[in-house]
């Protein structure tokens, strides 16, 4: 008798593609460090509308398939640099990663352990629509990967030559320890944050083709770059910046250890309509405000990450 599969014996994998929708011949998968989620295949279907005396449905008609879906992930130094690049459409050049117009597919696998063998899912076309991060306070630091792909295959055996690179050990990061100052130009005073979210969108869209059920490359919408910071009311200063609809750079630091540092920098943000909370009297005065990257000439982006931060 066969038993179900068990949800913390999968293995999720990724390997870059050269070619956009095809897995590289033995692959090097790396191995992902994620806590749930997945990618699924959706079907498009039409329901047919003729006309027939029993008024029974003479059928139901496949019109397309996408592959879409997410991965929540816990934050650690290394494990999600290939993903940060692909939805930033950049390169990291001397550890240094900008939002560009390079896009990167990838082929993922999904690995399901059953009595009597492992069942394979792979997506091909696999790329970053968005990323997000979320840090709070005495929570470890996590984020999600929204993803959108083109195709699903299903295999019983390992593809030929392929080789599994084994997930790092980093630590998770947590926001109460792992986390450095959030900086932000023209603003002297204190910043006691609460917590801050990081989103970053490339708002892809299908482009559905006659003579084929599955979409052709993704097309690339506006960069979103997007945030909210919510602190403790301090002093006029940072609340003044969302009345004047200011901008300013923003930027704060994560990691647990020197050389394994990320330091997220907006260098051109724009204050949008925040909030000041008075509470009741058994709560503080908080402030919250959100953000949106814009194009900064100087930087030429509108996001910037750094690794191997001291």
């Amino acid at each position: 008798m066969s038993s179900p599969a068990s949800g913390s014996e999968v293995r999720y994998a990724f390997v870059p593609e050269t070619a956009y929708g095809e897995t590289p011949a033995t692959p090097a998968f790396q191995v992902m460090r994620v806590t749930g989620g997945g990618l699924k295949s959706n079907k498009s279907t039409t329901t047919s509308k003729e006309i027939n005396s029993t008024g029974e449905v003479k059928a139901e008609t496949l019109v397309g398939i996408d592959v879409a879906g997410s991965y929540p992930f816990e934050l650690s130094y290394g494990s999600f640099d290939a993903f940060f690049a692909a939805a930033l459409h950049g390169t990291w050049t001397n550890n240094v990663l900008k939002n560009g117009t390079v896009q990167h597919s990838f082929t993922v696998e999904e690995t399901v352990n059953l009595a009597d063998g492992s069942s394979y899912s792979r997506f091909l076309g696999v790329e970053v629509n968005s990323v997000s991060l979320s840090l709070n306070s005495r929570e470890d630091i996590t984020g999600s990967l929204d993803l959108m792909g083109k195709l699903e295959t299903l295999d019983d055996a390992e593809i030929a030559g392929a080789t599994y690179v084994a997930a790092n050990d980093e630590p998770v990061l947590a926001a109460s320890m792992d986390m450095g100052t959030l900086t932000v130009t023209g603003i002297t005073d204190p910043i006691d944050i609460k917590s801050i979210t990081l989103s970053v969108g490339r708002n892809l869209r299908t482009r559905p083709v006659i003579g084929s059920l599955y979409s052709l490359r993704k097309g690339r919408g506006q960069l979103d770059v997007t945030g909210t910071i919510e602190c403790y009311f301090e002093s006029r200063e940072l609340y003044q910046k969302v009345l004047d609809h200011g901008i300013a750079e923003v930027s704060f630091t994560v990691g647990a250890a020197s050389g394994k540092k990320y330091t997220f920098r907006i260098p051109k943000a724009q204050f949008l309509d925040g909030s000041r909370t008075t509470g009741g009297n058994t709560e503080d005065v908080m402030v919250s405000i959100p953000i949106r990257g814009l194009k900064d000439s100087t930087s030429g982006c509108s996001i910037q990450i750094t690794r191997a931060v001291a």
